[in-house]
């Protein structure tokens, strides 16, 4: 029989799960940003960067609430990026 090995995220463990997604999250959020103005610039619309400032804060809060579904969401993301990207065929 197999135990589940349990382990609890301590406050610094769940802090450093913070700071790396800035590293990850920021880029991540950049090219979302880059790619919405890119297609709003051709109606003439912007989306200003205070909505870049609020994704990368989102982000940060995730990985310190959930640390462990933080990687499993991010490559959601960029797997849903990468899909847009061939279906528009840029």
């Amino acid at each position: 029989m197999k135990r589940k090995h349990e382990t609890q995220e301590t406050l610094g463990s769940r802090l450093m799960a913070a700071l790396f997604s800035l590293f990850v999250s920021v880029p991540t959020a950049a090219l979302i940003w880059l790619w919405v103005n890119r297609e709003l610039a051709f109606w003439g619309g912007f989306v200003s960067s205070s909505y870049l400032l609020v994704s990368v804060a989102i982000f940060a809060l995730i990985a310190f609430v959930v640390p462990r579904l933080f990687p499993s969401l991010l490559g959601r993301i960029w797997h849903g990026m990468i899909s847009v990207n061939r279906w528009f065929g840029w």
